[in-house]
This record gives C-alpha cells, sequence and structure tokens, in this order.
C-alpha cells in the first residue's frame, strides 16, 4: 500500500457541533462518484480509521444522518430522501458486509462495486460529509 492515502487514516479531529446547523446544505455523492474504484477504496479507508467497531457503524451512521439539521440534496440541488439505514444495509445482523468493505482499505479492488451497494456507500459516505467535510474532500478527490 502506498502512504498517498495516509492522511486518511489519520485520527479524526473532534466533531464541531458548528456543522450541525439548519442553514448547512450538504450534497450527496452521485452514483458516478461512489462507483469509482478510488472513491471506494479511500472511503474504505476512512471508514476503517473510525473507531467504532463494524456493528456500530451503522448506528453511527444512523445517528449522523437522521441527528444532522441541514438539508441534504443531491447534486442537481433536489431534496435526498433519507431511506431507512437498515433497509439499505440489508437488515443484515451479523454486519458481515461491512467487513468485507474493510478489506478494502488494505487491497484495492478489482472491479467497480456492484449497484446494489451503492445506497450503502451513499450512506457511508453521507455520514463523512456531515460531520467530518474535510475528510469527504480526501475522499472524493
Amino acid at each position: 500500500m502506498t502512504f498517498e492515502h495516509d492522511d486518511l487514516f489519520a485520527p479524526l479531529p473532534a466533531i464541531d457541533p458548528a456543522l450541525n446547523r439548519p442553514d448547512r446544505i450538504v450534497v450527496v455523492a452521485s452514483t458516478n462518484e461512489l462507483s469509482r474504484r478510488s472513491h471506494y477504496m479511500r472511503l474504505a479507508i476512512a471508514t476503517k480509521a473510525l473507531p467504532v467497531s463494524r456493528r456500530e457503524l451503522i448506528n453511527v451512521v444512523a445517528d449522523a444522518i437522521y441527528g444532522f439539521k441541514g438539508k441534504i440534496v443531491w447534486p442537481s440541488g433536489q431534496a435526498f430522501a433519507i431511506p431507512y439505514v437498515d433497509d439499505a444495509f440489508g437488515n443484515d445482523g451479523s454486519f458481515r458486509w461491512v467487513s468485507d468493505f474493510l478489506r478494502f482499505a488494505e487491497e484495492a479492488p478489482r472491479q467497480m462495486p456492484q449497484q446494489r451497494i451503492i445506497a450503502r456507500l451513499r450512506l457511508i459516505d453521507l455520514y463523512f460529509r456531515i460531520k467530518h467535510p474535510e475528510r469527504a474532500r480526501l475522499i472524493a478527490e
């Protein structure tokens, strides 16, 4: 693994409460962005660096999204309809998919992410856009 993504492994700064204000607008990642292998891998790296278990990850993502007071929109500006996080992750109590996803922090995916997981990736990416916008910019490079 190269050192070009080391900043994604760095400890996250404290979450600034000012990020959760009603006038803030967060734009979700497009399907094209999420389909890039580079974005997929950087998202896995950043997610693996979070100090949470695979089971807790889903709760952290849900809390960030449902607790956000600002607006969440598509790149076109249209309102984003927030799905049920549990449904997006397939109501999988074992959270095996999360473990499989985190492996891509160490080894590059051989193919683009499948369409069936784009909603999951979008929610994880949205977590970073809401709580850690600087880290989200690094992921989206």
